[in-house]
């Protein structure tokens, strides 16, 4: 017994090593300050859209794997695509944790390969699309600032689309402030079935990063109502073709659907209510600095939101006045400004923001830089720890 305690201590201990490891041997990033949009040109995502395309997808969502360890176990793959199919979705996203499912290849004609990535205690995860290849590394422990931007570095290099998961699911995970640095990631998971980021959405356009939105269920349980059909992406696209998906995304030709819960609804009810009540963009324009957006369903609440998450203008309306469209003359110090617009069920729709530019060339900012010196410095001292713990367990 004595024997096996110890082997069984030692797996421990070396499990414990590796997990360690993998926390410590990361590089030291310096950042530069951000700079904010600036400039004349203004570049609206909409400007272009054709309304009578629009593609209903959610990209984030999970089924039975590991033999049912993982949370998803009630979700099998037929299960999964057969009741997002009853809703009307045009894509069916599937994101296993650390595994690309394959169920929708062939099934869907806009099929993406991808998975939520991490599995560490701060659940710092990733949303990957367009998946070459599964990163198994991840940083188990506290994530500095270096974790989190060398993490979206190198799943930038695996992946087509990477996007920042549910960052204020868990404090301590993305903090706000985290944003102001942070980039080389695509998108923003801003709506999630669990919880809305627009905090971490507005550090981020504050401080001059491109990203765009995408809105997931996060499922882990489609046949329960308050766990599908919740937040919604629809996509400028054509085609439910994968590439022109990524296009889409990519250049924010996007809207955010928070879609109204009555968690005391059955199925087939909530089925019928998003396919009769489902709001859509129509236009969303410039016309010289006056942003004009319609819709297709009456507007309580219009809010045009701008740089630090200022409320600039803010519109009310009555069921009476079937309001159908708004608008914001852009004033030049407005540095981007985004819309959130409110329905009489309780319904939102968030848009992408109308950004700020020198020219139409736009080349998104990279703050981060490796120090070298600093790295090779703090890994001496880890080595230097590791080392005297194995000589002071050697002589115990």
């Amino acid at each position: 017994m004595k024997s096996l305690f110890k082997y069984l201590l030692y797996v421990v201990g070396a499990f414990i090593a590796f997990l360690l490891a993998m926390n410590l041997f990361v590089p030291v990033y310096v950042f530069d300050e951000p700079v904010p949009f600036h400039g004349d040109y203004l570049l609206n995502p909409y400007q272009d859209i054709d309304s009578t395309c629009w593609k209903c997808c959610n990209f984030h969502g999970h089924t039975r794997q590991y033999a049912g360890v993982t949370n998803g176990r009630n979700n099998g793959n037929a299960v999964y695509d057969s009741m997002y199919r009853m809703f009307g979705y045009d894509h069916v996203g599937i994101s296993d944790y650390n595994k690309v499912n394959g169920y929708e290849d062939g099934r869907d004609p806009g099929f993406i390969p991808g998975y939520e990535h991490g599995y560490n205690v701060w659940k710092t995860h990733q949303v990957c699309l367009g998946t070459k290849k599964v990163r198994r590394i991840d940083y188990f422990f506290y994530q500095t600032l270096s974790h989190k931007q060398h993490m979206l570095n190198k799943l930038g290099e695996q992946n087509r689309v990477v996007a920042v998961a549910h960052p204020s699911f868990v404090d301590g995970s993305y903090n706000v402030r985290d944003m102001k640095y942070l980039s080389n990631y695509k998108v923003l998971e801003v709506l999630n079935g669990f919880v809305n980021s627009p905090e971490h959405w507005d550090m981020a356009l504050s401080n001059g990063h491109l990203v765009y939105l995408i809105a997931d269920d996060d499922t882990h349980d489609v046949l329960k109502v308050n766990d599908i059909a919740l937040k919604i992406t629809y996509l400028n696209a054509k085609d439910n073709d994968a590439n022109q998906l990524y296009d889409a995304l990519l250049s924010g030709k996007a809207v955010g659907v928070d879609f109204d819960l009555n968690r005391q609804e059955q199925m087939e009810h909530k089925v019928e209510r998003f396919k009769r009540d489902i709001p859509y963009l129509n236009s969303a324009r410039l016309f010289d600095n006056d942003f004009a957006v319609s819709v297709t369903k009456p507007i309580r609440k219009a809010e045009f939101i701008g740089q630090n998450g200022i409320v600039l203008k803010e519109e009310n309306h009555k069921k009476a006045d079937s309001v159908f469209h708004v608008s914001y003359e852009i004033q030049p110090a407005d540095q981007y400004v985004r819309t959130v617009l409110t329905f009489f069920d309780g319904t939102t729709m968030w848009l992408n923001p109308v950004t700020r530019h020198e020219t139409a060339n736009i080349t998104k900012q990279r703050l981060d830089h490796i120090s070298y010196p600093w790295t090779v410095a703090l890994w001496g001292i880890y080595i230097g720890i590791f080392a005297l713990v194995v000589i002071l367990i050697r002589k115990k």
